[in-house]
């Protein structure tokens, strides 16, 4: 008897420890796959709002793009305009210039008229009158009687040389010529007392009454001057050392 309820007593305390152990381990399932649903549908919420945010952002994006497109092209558009707008300047800019040279050859006189042109001015300039050179240009090819050419030569001076023979007279002393140059130097640079002919020279010309008109420039050099009814020409070229010699006549004028 005692065996028989120790037996079942046994068997019922097996039987209520496989149940507990069953269903611990129910529980054991259902709580892992609660906690796994859980984080799946966490993950899901994540990734459907990075994919909500990254569709957000590349629509952005190609906003951001499209508008940067349409403004470049508007920019190249407009570009475009003002090169062809900067063409078209330029075209008329240079039919302007054309026509400008066209009437600057035709109205501006070059060459020997130019020149001629330009000694009028300075004439005028320097107070001759309209009318006398009007005259002279008139009678210019008249033949004309000068008298005997002179020859005389004097020493040009220098800022080591102010002594004798540094002028000579024409026309009976009707002009007096004179004049200086730069200093000649030797090979190693030491002054020398007479003038280098392979610089400037001023020429200096004098009427009796004191007046005086000058010349500089590079030998040989002419030069004239009128006096009331009478020009004075004069040619100067280098001479020997330290000499220049001048050939000089006077005719009347005009």
């Amino acid at each position: 008897m005692f065996s028989l309820t120790y037996l079942l007593g046994v068997g019922a305390t097996m039987s209520y420890g496989l149940y507990d152990h069953s269903r611990r381990a129910r529980r054991r399932f259902w709580g892992r796959l609660g906690k796994f649903l859980l984080l799946a549908g966490v993950v899901g919420v994540a990734c459907a709002f990075s994919y909500e945010v990254g569709q957000e952002q590349l629509i952005r994006r190609e906003q951001n793009l499209q508008t940067q497109l349409t403004q470049a092209q508007s920019a190249k558009e407009e570009t475009e305009r003002k090169v062809a707008q900067l063409q078209a300047a330029l075209q008329t800019a240079e039919v302007r210039v054309s026509e400008l040279q066209v009437r600057y050859d035709r109205d501006v006189p070059t060459g020997d008229l130019g020149r001629l042109k330009d000694l009028l001015a300075k004439k005028m300039v320097e107070g001759v009158d309209a009318g006398r050179l009007a005259l002279i240009i008139e009678q210019t090819g008249t033949p004309r009687s000068c008298g005997k050419a002179e020859t005389k030569r004097f020493v040009l001076s220098t800022s080591l040389y102010k002594g004798p023979n540094t002028s000579a007279g024409f026309a009976d002393g009707a002009i007096t010529v004179s004049g200086e140059g730069a200093t000649s130097r030797s090979p190693d640079g030491a002054p020398q007392s007479w003038f280098d002919p392979a610089k400037p020279v001023t020429l200096k010309f004098t009427d009796k009454n004191g007046k005086e008109t000058q010349t500089t420039g590079m030998l040989p050099l002419q030069h004239s001057v009128i006096i009331d009814d009478t020009e004075y020409r004069f040619k100067i070229s280098p001479g020997s050392r330290s000499f220049v010699d001048v050939v000089g006549d006077h005719c009347p004028f005009p």
